[in-house]
C-alpha cells in the first residue's frame, strides 16, 4: 500500500544544527572566561599573600630592632638575627626567598643558607620603580624556577637603623658583603641572572602573564604616615624583597583548568552525540510516521469491517478478534463487553477462549484434509459463513512450530441474505399461487355470486320453515367463506403497496374491539391492553388487517365458555437495547399453544392445525410485515398459549430501506450457488 510522505524534517534539522553551534560556542566562551578569571584569582591571591608577608616581616623586623636597642654589638647581632628570622620563615617552602636590599640594589641580608656570599642585586628599573611608587611585584627566575617577587620600600625608621648599622661597621660580615667593588653596583643584572634571578615570565607555566605593575598597590604601599614626601631626604632607602613559590597555586589552577576542559569536552561530546541521534531520529521519523499511519489504517479497517476476523493458535485458542467477530459470535454479550469486564464476567471477552466451543470448530482442523472453502453454519439465530486459512505459508521452515499452526478465520453474516433468498423463494411460490388465483377467481366469483343470491332468496322465502331455512342460511355463510378465501388468495398474489405513516395504536385497537365485539362477547373475553408505546410507523389498513387476523386466531384458540385471556401489548426498541429502532406489538392468548413443528410452518400458506380455517391468516400477516420491512415472530408453548410479536421499524429506517429497494432486488437476482448460498 502506497502512503504519501510529508517532508517536514528540514526545520527541526536546521534548529538542531543552530542549537548545537550556539551550545558549542557558548560552552567554549564560558570555559575560556572561567579559566581566565580563575588565573586572575590565583595571581591576586599570590599578590595578597606576598603583600601580607612583606608587611608582616617589616613589623617583625621593627620589633626585633626595638628589642635589641643600640647595643654596642648591634652590628654583630642584627644581621645574623635577621638572617635567622628569614630562614625560619622560608623553611615552610611556600616562601622561597626573603631579603633586604640597599638603595643601590645591593643585597644587605637574605634568607640564603650557608656562609657563602650570595651575588644578588635588584635591577635598576626595579629600584627606580621602588623609589617612585614604594612597591613592586612581578615574576623572576630564582634557582632555576619562576617565583613571584614582591618588593617594598621599608619604613624610614627601619631604613635608618639598617643604614646606621651598615655605615657604623667598617667591615661588613663575610656572609653579608656582596661580591664586586663593595658598593654593590657590581652586582648587575647580568650577575643576578646568572644565579637564576632574572626578570620575565616563565614560558612553560605562563607565570606573571597577568601581573602588571599596578596589581597589589593597595596592599604593599607604605603606610600613609611614612609614604611620599614625608620621608626624610637624608635617610637612605632600604627595600624588603620576598619571593613566593606559585607551585601549589598553579597545581590547583591546572586541576581546575583540566576539569573545566574535560567538562566542556563532555558537554560538546554529549551535544554531538545528541545531534547525531537527532539526525538518526529525523531520518527514520518519516518511516515511523508511515508505519503508524498504516497501523492506524489497518486497525480502523479491521475494527470496522463488516466481516469477522479471528486468529487461532495451537489447539484452537483465539489469539485476536475484531469487533465484528465478537458481535457475530457473542451476540448481545459483545455489546455489554465493557460492563461485563467491570463486573468481572470473563465470558464477554472473546480472546482467550477456545474456538472449539462454537459449532464450526471443525473448520479449524489442522490435518489439512478440508478444502479452503466457505461453509454455512447456524449460530445464535444467525446464518454464518466461515472460511479458515493457514496464517503462515506452507513449507516455511523459518517459522516456529507454534506459529505454523496458527489459523486465520473469516466470518460473515448471511442472515440478511438468507432472509432475502427465503423471501425470493416465497415470492416465487406466492406468484405461482397468485397466477392460479387470478386465473380462477373470475371463474369462481361469477357463479359464486349467483349461488349466494339464490341462497339468500331461499333463506328469505323459507324463513321459519325448518330445516329448509337453516340449509339456506348455511349456503349463504359458506358462499361468504368461499368469497373470503378467494379474496385472501388475491391479496397474497397481488398485495397492495403500503404507505407507512405515524399511527395512533390506541385508536386502531378500539376499532378492532368494535369489529370483534360479538366474537369477544361470545367467548366471554375482554382484551387486556398493555400499551407502553402508543404511536408507531405503519400503514393503518395493513396494521388493522394484521391485528385482526391475530385477534381472530387468538379467539379461535380459546376454549368455549370463557376462562381464557387475550393480551395486546407494545414496547419501543432502540439500538441501545441491542435491537433495531422501532416498536414491537404483541398479541398473546392463553389457549392450547402449538408445538415446534407447527410453529415452524405457521406462516406457510394453506397450513393450519385447526379443524376449520384456510391457513391464510398468518401468511397474510407475514406478507404485511414484509411490506413494512419488519418481521413477525411466534413464541408458543403447548398447553400455555401463544404470543405473536410484530416489529414495525421507524419511519426513517423504512424510508431508507425503500430507497435501497433496487439494490436489494439486485441482491436477490444474484443470490445463488455462486454467491455463497442455495436458492430454495
Amino acid at each position: 500500500m502506497e502512503l504519501r510522505s510529508f517532508n517536514k524534517d528540514k526545520a527541526p534539522l536546521l534548529a538542531a544544527v543552530v542549537a548545537l553551534l550556539i551550545l558549542g560556542a557558548g560552552s567554549v566562551f564560558l570555559t575560556w572566561q572561567n579559566i581566565r578569571r580563575q588565573r586572575e584569582l590565583v595571581d591576586q591571591h599570590l599578590l595578597l599573600s606576598a603583600g601580607a608577608v612583606l608587611h608582616g616581616v617589616e613589623a617583625n623586623l621593627m620589633r626585633i630592632m626595638h628589642g635589641m636597642g643600640r647595643s654596642p654589638d648591634l652590628a654583630n647581632r642584627l644581621f645574623p638575627t635577621i638572617k635567622e628570622f628569614f630562614q625560619e620563615i622560608t623553611a615552610s617552602g611556600d616562601i622561597v626567598f626573603l631579603g633586604v636590599f640597599g638603595e643601590d640594589g645591593s643585597l644587605v641580608v637574605s634568607s640564603a643558607k650557608g656562609d657563602t656570599p650570595v651575588a644578588i642585586a635588584l635591577p635598576e628599573e626595579i629600584v627606580a620603580e621602588l623609589e617612585t611608587n614604594g612597591h613592586w611585584e612581578g615574576p623572576l627566575q630564582y634557582q632555576g624556577k619562576t617565583a613571584l617577587f614582591a618588593a617594598l620600600r621599608a619604613r624610614p625608621s627601619l631604613s635608618r637603623i639598617c643604614s646606621d648599622v651598615v655605615q657604623g661597621v667598617p667591615i661588613l660580615p663575610q656572609e653579608l658583603r656582596p661580591r664586586g667593588s663593595g658598593s654593590g653596583r657590581g652586582l648587575g643584572r647580568g650577575q643576578g641572572r646568572g644565579l637564576g634571578f632574572g626578570q620575565g615570565a616563565d614560558p612553560r607555566t605562563g607565570m606573571g602573564a597577568g601581573m602588571g605593575p599596578g596589581m597589589g598597590r593597595g596592599m604593599m604601599a607604605p603606610p600613609p604616615d611614612e609614604a611620599g614626601p614625608a620621608r626624610p631626604p637624608d635617610v637612605p632607602s632600604m627595600f624588603l624583597v620576598a619571593a613566593l613559590s606559585p607551585a601549589k597555586h598553579l597545581a590547583q589552577f591546572d586541576a581546575y583548568r583540566r576539569a573545566a576542559l574535560l567538562q566542556t569536552g563532555y558537554v560538546l561530546g554529549a551535544a554531538a552525540v545528541l545531534w547525531f541521534l537527532a539526525l538518526a531520529y529525523l531520518s527514520r521519523r518519516n518511516q515511523a510516521l508511515k508505519a503508524a499511519r498504516l497501523e492506524r489504517f489497518h486497525s480502523k479497517l479491521l475494527d470496522n469491517m463488516p466481516d469477522g476476523l479471528l486468529t487461532l493458535g495451537p489447539g484452537g485458542l483465539i489469539l485476536s478478534a475484531n469487533g465484528s467477530a465478537a458481535r457475530l459470535l457473542m451476540g448481545d454479550k459483545s455489546a455489554d463487553k465493557d460492563n461485563d469486564k467491570r463486573n468481572g464476567d470473563g465470558e464477554a471477552d472473546l480472546t482467550g477462549r477456545s474456538f472449539r466451543e462454537f459449532p464450526f470448530a471443525e473448520m479449524a482442523a489442522t490435518d489439512g484434509s478440508r478444502p479452503d472453502e466457505w461453509r454455512q453454519y447456524e449460530h445464535d439465530g444467525r446464518i454464518l459463513e466461515v472460511l479458515c486459512l493457514p496464517l503462515q505459508a506452507e513449507g516455511n521452515s523459518e517459522v516456529p512450530a507454534e506459529q505454523a499452526e496458527e489459523k486465520l478465520v473469516l466470518l460473515r453474516d448471511r442472515t440478511r441474505m438468507k432472509s432475502l433468498e427465503d423471501d425470493l423463494a416465497e415470492a416465487k411460490r406466492l406468484a405461482a399461487i397468485g397466477s392460479l388465483a387470478a386465473g380462477v377467481a373470475h371463474e369462481i366469483r361469477n357463479p359464486l355470486s349467483s349461488l349466494r343470491g339464490f341462497a339468500q332468496l331461499f333463506a328469505t322465502k323459507l324463513k321459519g320453515q325448518e330445516p329448509l331455512s337453516s340449509y339456506a342460511c348455511t349456503m349463504v355463510q359458506e358462499a361468504d367463506r368461499l368469497n373470503r378465501v378467494v379474496t385472501d388468495l388475491l391479496y397474497l398474489a397481488r398485495p397492495r403497496e403500503l404507505t407507512p405513516d405515524p399511527v395512533d395504536l390506541v385508536q386502531v385497537v378500539e376499532s378492532l374491539q368494535g369489529l370483534l365485539r360479538f366474537d369477544l362477547e361470545a367467548k366471554g373475553v375482554t382484551p387486556k391492553l398493555e400499551l407502553a408505546e402508543t404511536h408507531l410507523c405503519a400503514d393503518e389498513d395493513g396494521l388493522k388487517q394484521a391485528l385482526l387476523n391475530l385477534m381472530v386466531n387468538a379467539l379461535d384458540a380459546l376454549p368455549d365458555g370463557g376462562g381464557g385471556a387475550i393480551t395486546l401489548s407494545s414496547r419501543s426498541s432502540s439500538p441501545a437495547d441491542g435491537g433495531d429502532s422501532g416498536v414491537w406489538v404483541s398479541v398473546a392468548d392463553t389457549g392450547q399453544g402449538m408445538d415446534e413443528e407447527v410453529r415452524r410452518q405457521a406462516f406457510e400458506p394453506f397450513f393450519t392445525a385447526k379443524r376449520q380455517g384456510t391457513g391464510l391468516g398468518l401468511a397474510i400477516v407475514q406478507g404485511i410485515m414484509r411490506a413494512h420491512k419488519g418481521r413477525a415472530l411466534i413464541d408458543s408453548t403447548p398447553g400455555q398459549g401463544t404470543t405473536v410479536h410484530l416489529f414495525f421499524p421507524d419511519c426513517l429506517e423504512t424510508a431508507s430501506e425503500s430507497a435501497g429497494k433496487n439494490a436489494e432486488d439486485n441482491a436477490r437476482e444474484i443470490s445463488g450457488p455462486d454467491a455463497g448460498g442455495d436458492v430454495a
